[in-house]
């Protein structure tokens, strides 16, 4: 018998015990499948550093189930969720993947997939949509998405896993893609920084090593003196070296720099360190992860 190949695009920033709990619910729906994951690299979604390599990530995913890991490259595994969603499912349906596995807090595929159309037989309207509520009240790009999609379909999708989950399916539908979604009800939510019996979020588990706090009852995964190394401000001190040498015209050959945003990161790049260094650039019209995607795409130099 001939398995399904499924796929999950992950982080496994940390690999934690609700990633073994979604690869158990994967084998009881598909007992006689291949799990390919689609996994990021050195840094995460979020413009950060992963809390341990990806070697090892990798290692901790095959010893609990998944076959295949497949490494993302920076420049997709670093972006907004449409490009990091879109660019990681193409890569997986290139696995010829039968079903695409994602975490949702609405666990409501259909409801997804019912969007995802909406949008398709509308884009032009969508995206005039997202450029209005842009202009209007400096709205950040999630923020303006989510407006558009409100105003378009009624539709409110506005936690985190559902946010990929659309943008996933999104992808699916746009190109055609012989692949089916679904979804599994997330144990905790995605930024949770409380804790539920033996599971905890890879946010809150990242704040608990940060802390010296026992991690251990919500991972397998264990941290070593090199993996504390692992940091965000190395990146923000090459970040500072470059905004400092670079003039505002020349800054704007690189990634994410875009709507004068360099001026902002001139007028307080002699703040010390990465955290109030993001913090006092966020604001409504820049979430922090933006912040933080810009900071990474300028330390590594990456051009347009």
């Amino acid at each position: 018998m001939k398995k399904v190949k499924i796929g999950i695009v992950v982080e496994y920033n940390p690999f934690h015990n609700g990633h073994i709990y979604q690869i158990q619910q994967i084998k009881k729906m598909f007992p006689s499948s291949k799990i390919i994951v689609a996994m990021s690299g050195k840094y995460s979604q979020r413009g950060e550093v992963t809390c341990a390599s990806f070697a090892k990530r990798k290692r901790y995913a095959l010893k609990n189930g998944v076959d295949k890991v497949l490494k993302l490259p920076t420049q997709v595994s670093t972006q907004a969720a449409h490009i990091f969603a879109s660019e990681s499912v193409k890569i997986l349906n290139k696995q010829k993947i039968d079903y695409l596995v994602f975490g949702s807090e609405s666990d409501d595929v259909e409801r997804l997939i019912k969007i995802a159309q909406i949008i398709k037989k509308n884009r032009e309207q969508y995206n005039q949509l997202i450029k209005q509520f842009l202009k209007k009240g400096a709205n950040s790009f999630p923020k303006a998405t989510n407006l558009a999609l409100q105003e378009l379909s009624g539709e409110d999708i506005s936690m985190p896993n559902d946010i990929l989950g659309l943008e996933y399916v999104k992808t699916i539908i746009d190109n055609d893609y012989p692949i089916q979604p679904v979804s599994i009800k997330r144990t905790i939510d995605f930024h949770s920084e409380e804790t539920y019996l033996d599971f905890a979020s890879a946010t809150k588990i990242r704040q608990m090593l940060k802390n010296n706090q026992d991690y251990t009852k919500y991972t397998p995964m264990r941290f070593n003196y090199f993996d504390k190394l692992r940091n965000n401000q190395k990146i923000y001190r090459r970040f500072q070296k470059v905004i400092r040498k670079y003039s505002t015209e020349e800054l704007e050959k690189f990634k994410m720099i875009s709507e004068g945003i360099q001026n902002l990161f001139k007028k307080h790049i002699e703040i010390d360190k990465y955290d109030d260094f993001v913090q006092e650039c966020t604001s409504r019209r820049y979430t922090s992860s933006r912040i933080k995607r810009t900071i990474l795409m300028v330390a590594l130099k990456i051009k347009k």
